[in-house]
This record gives structure tokens, sequence and C-alpha cells, in this order.
């Protein structure tokens, strides 16, 4: 990062959220008062009032990271390779891309590292309504403002990619969206499901039925997926049971092996993209190589892609003996659960992860937001999220956070802008 972005890192101290625009932009999507105070009050606490300032070049090699690992994963052989891994349901392929794929970054001393991929990524919809309340609070920030996209043209990017979506199912490029369904497990427990409530307003705007449901909330009649008496065109996958195993995702399975419901993303997309044990290919050249991977591309993979390995008997103790230097990972995992820090393991919890389907990481410590909580100056940390359908950034946005991994609960952090500087 360049000196003149660290400076505002560590020394900008301005306010560049405002609450009020926040809640006007809230109101603008959501009519029903008392729902749309409500949810502009949770947003609010999801929210981090600080921006962070990047190099503009980081974020151009964020981008050409992004295309690169797409030229590698639409490779016939590469999906032939994660794909013979993968629970058989993946195989299954619908003619859809998979809608927010999240790119997550660390900035390291050799610029942006990928530190993974979700293809569930929240958020995208919460980062927008924050564009939307930005405000000129110093000079770095006002220049940005004027060049950044605003919420209506970020809302009709995402408006489009869904109706792309359900186009590409048809193959029919006339073909009219006409209702959604937008799926998780309890999502009205989810701790983003005001964000399931902002596209359910979105959608309708814009005159598409959308319904907010669990898995099991959905029937199949005559080949089709309803719900109650709608019929669901295209089924928004926001679940973490990523090839739909537990019983309660009987109707899911079945509408997406029968093609009777577009479902974006699905299977196939995450044991393609978002398995943590590809990164173990996309970050070795002797796998890229045998790939046939152009060089070009390998170089860009290599430099933005820290080293990752499978954990396994030939390499456990080494990667004990080393463990200070690594992040341990379940190759199914999601939302920072059951990772654990190398200089944090215990030999207990080793000796239980060793012998599961773990991944070891190089250590990419986050970069730094100083922030004023209380009138103190506290020193947060930093990753950027890359929204993306199919290989194209929609939106980049930061969480600031404090603790092992990234969280929305840290005070004073939270989603935030990003602000690039040339």
């Amino acid at each position: 990062m360049s000196d003149k972005a660290t400076k505002l890192n560590a020394q900008c101290n301005c306010i560049s959220v405002d609450k009020q625009k926040l809640d006007i932009e809230v109101h603008r999507l959501i009519s029903d008062l008392d729902l749309a105070d409500s949810t502009a009050t949770t947003i609010g606490s999801m929210l981090s009032s600080s921006g962070v300032f990047i190099d503009q070049a980081a974020l151009d090699q964020m981008k050409a990271l992004v295309k690169a690992v797409y030229k590698v994963c639409e490779m016939p052989l590469f999906q032939k390779l994660v794909l013979e891994q993968a629970p058989l349901i993946a195989r299954h392929q619908q003619s859809t891309s998979g809608v927010f794929y999240g790119f997550d970054f660390h900035l390291g001393v050799n610029g942006p590292q990928l530190i993974e991929i979700n293809t569930n990524a929240g958020g995208a919809m919460i980062s927008a309504l924050e564009i939307g309340a930005s405000k000129n609070c110093c000079e770095p920030v006002e220049r940005r403002l004027g060049v950044r996209n605003m919420p209506n043209e970020i809302y009709e990017t995402f408006l489009d990619m869904f109706t792309q979506e359900w186009r590409s199912f048809n193959r029919d490029p006339s073909a009219q969206l006409k209702t959604i369904a937008i799926v998780d497990e309890n999502p009205t427990e989810q701790f983003l499901y005001p964000e399931f409530q902002l596209f359910q307003a979105l959608f309708q705007k814009h005159g598409i039925t959308t319904i907010i449901t669990s898995p099991d909330g959905l029937t199949i009649k005559d080949k089709k997926v309803y719900f109650g008496k709608i019929q669901i065109d295209l089924i928004y996958n926001r679940t973490t049971d990523f090839y739909f195993q537990d019983s309660s995702y009987e109707v899911l399975r079945s509408a997406y092996l029968q093609d009777y419901a577009a479902i974006t993303p699905n299977p196939f997309n995450h044991a393609v993209f978002a398995n943590k044990d590809n990164l173990c290919i996309l970050s070795n050249r002797e796998h890229l190589d045998s790939l046939g991977v152009d060089l070009s591309i390998q170089e860009i993979l290599l430099s933005h892609i820290p080293e990752t390995v499978k954990v396994s008997s030939k390499n456990e103790e080494s990667l004990w003996a080393n463990r200070k230097e690594y992040f341990f990972k379940p190759s199914q995992g999601y939302g920072s659960r059951a990772v654990y820090r190398g200089d944090k393991l215990t030999k207990g919890v080793w000796g239980q992860i060793k012998d599961k389907s773990y991944i070891a990481q190089k250590v990419i410590p986050p970069s730094k937001r100083t922030i004023k909580i209380d009138g103190n100056g506290a020193e947060l940390k930093v990753d950027i999220r890359d929204y993306v359908f199919e290989g194209n950034s929609l939106i980049s946005v930061t969480r600031i956070y404090q603790g092992q991994t990234t969280n929305l609960r840290t005070l004073g952090g939270g989603f935030s802008p990003l602000y690039s500087i040339d």
C-alpha cells in the first residue's frame, strides 16, 4: 500500500457515512414505514462510519486476479479435476453463472492477496446502500465520490445480473423473470436477514414477485417449484449447505437436478470456485503447469494467492512444526467457522483437524485502519471484498473488524466504503 493510503488509513478521522442519508436510502426502497425504520436501524449497526483508502493500482491487481481465476476455473481440465473430488450433485451444471461471488483479499507487502472465494457472499446490497450514504468528509473522499457508481446504477446492475441468469437458464434472451425466492435456513434468524428484505424490496419495485423462505417452504408440482400457490422462476440461494445434503433440502436438490427452477449460486458453482481445496491448485505452479495454464496467468495467480496446501499425513509433521506461519481452514467452511490461526493452535485441536478435510494457508496479516471510538484511537483490521459476476467486479467494499477472523460485530467496525487513491 502506498504511503499516502497508509497515512490516510492511520490518520483520517472523518466520518464518511451519513446515517441520515442511509435512512433516506432505505426508505426509498422499502415503502412500509415501520419496516423501513427497523431495517435502517439494523443496517446502521452493521456499518462502520469510516471509509478505507486503497491504491488504485491494488484495485487493478485485484481485478486482474479475478480474471485470471476465472480463466482457470472455466478450463475443462480444471473442472474435471475438482468435480472428481466433489459430491455427485456438483457435476450437474445449469446454464447459470452464479450471482455475487465474493473474492476476499488482504493487502500484503506484495499487493492484494486472495484469502478465499465465497459463492454465497452477503453484504452487496448493504454496501450499495452505504455508497448512497457516503458524504464529502475530506478532500480524498470528495475527489473519489464523483467517479463512483451511485446506488441506482448499482441496483440496475444487480437486477440485470438476475435477469441474465434467468435468460441464460432458459436460453432465451427475451425471457421475463417474474418470481424469485430468496432461500436460506431459518431466514428471519439470519444476521443478514435485513439484506434479504432489501433485495425483496428492490425486486418487487421492478415488478418481480419475491418471497423469502427456508428450503422446506418450497414444494414441487407438475415439474415446477412453488411457494404456496406462487410458481418460482429463480431461487437466489443463500444457504450454506452447499450440496443440498440435509433432508430439508430435498426440494432444492430435485429442483436443481431436474432443472425445475434456476438456482444461483448452486452446487456446481461452489465446487468449481469456492471449495477451499481449489486454492491448493491455484497457488501451485506444478498444478498450473499440468493443467496447461498460460504463464502470464500463472504469474498473476502466484503473485496474489498465498501458498495453500491440503493437510495430509504426508505433511502433518511439517505443518505442525511450522504452524505459526499458517491459517487452518476446513475445505467446506464458511463464515470463519472452525478456522484456526496456527500460533493459537493447541495439540489437542490439531489432533482433531489433521485427519479431516482441511487446508493450510500462509498467513497474510490484514492491513489496518485507525478509527475514533469514544474519542480514542483504535487500530482495527481490514479485509477487502470484491463482489463479482462472470469475472467482472460489481462493487468493492471493505470490512473493518477486530479479532482472529472477519466479523461485523466489532465496535466501530462493519462494512465500510472503499476509496481509491491514484
